[in-house]
């Protein structure tokens, strides 16, 4: 059954390194789930390296698996539309992905363990998104000052950082030192402003 876009705002929760839940009404999206503790009530799971934790999944609730997404292509899942595209690999131990979701009339931009500058041509896919969410702690993935340019040829409405320890160094980097650590972001599509770049800092 389609999801229906909801009279719900958008909450979203970090849960350290790339590991984000997305949800609006009874609809959830993981992204890079380390642990199984989410998975109940979960529709979609969305990884963007791999080898993931997919072989180890338990089933839901009423004993359905959520729809893993690993690869690129492009898939739609009650309504919600992803399309991924492999941004980085080393031989094939491990293969990176980023996303475009659309969800509850938003588009997100999910780059993941990004470790290189990405290709004009997927740049061009990722832009005007609604929601990015990006690395923003330097090595071993691309380095902050790579990262806050590639912000600023995508911008998005709104930047979520992942994948640091430090945080300032990257929000210098886009000249937004006076954001302030949040415990999650609770958002309606009305409320964010089209490429404005504004940093969240979720706290975990």
């Amino acid at each position: 059954m389609p999801y229906n876009i909801s009279r719900y705002s958008m909450i979203i929760t970090y849960q350290g390194n790339n590991y984000f839940k997305i949800q609006s009404g009874e609809f959830a999206i993981l992204i890079d789930p380390e642990n199984q503790r989410s998975f109940r009530g979960t529709q979609i799971i969305v990884n963007t390296v791999r080898p993931t934790l997919a072989e180890s999944a338990e089933a839901g609730a009423e004993g359905e698996k959520p729809f893993w997404i690993e690869h690129q292509g492009e898939y739609e899942v009650q309504g919600i539309r992803v399309q991924g595209w492999t941004s980085g690999n080393e031989g094939d131990k491990k293969v990176l992905t980023s996303y475009r979701i659309i969800f509850d009339e938003m588009t997100i931009v999910v780059l993941g363990h990004l470790e290189q500058e990405l290709p004009p041509a997927l740049v061009s896919e990722l832009t005007d998104a609604d929601i990015a969410f990006v690395p923003a702690g330097g090595k071993p993935y691309l380095a902050q000052s790579a990262v806050a340019k590639l912000v600023r040829q995508l911008e998005p409405g709104i930047v979520i950082p992942a994948l640091f320890k430090d945080i300032k160094p990257f929000l210098k980097e886009l000249d937004q030192t006076d954001v302030k650590e949040e415990e999650k972001l609770v958002i309606k599509k009305k409320d964010i402003a089209p490429k404005a770049m504004k940093v969240h800092w979720l706290g975990h």
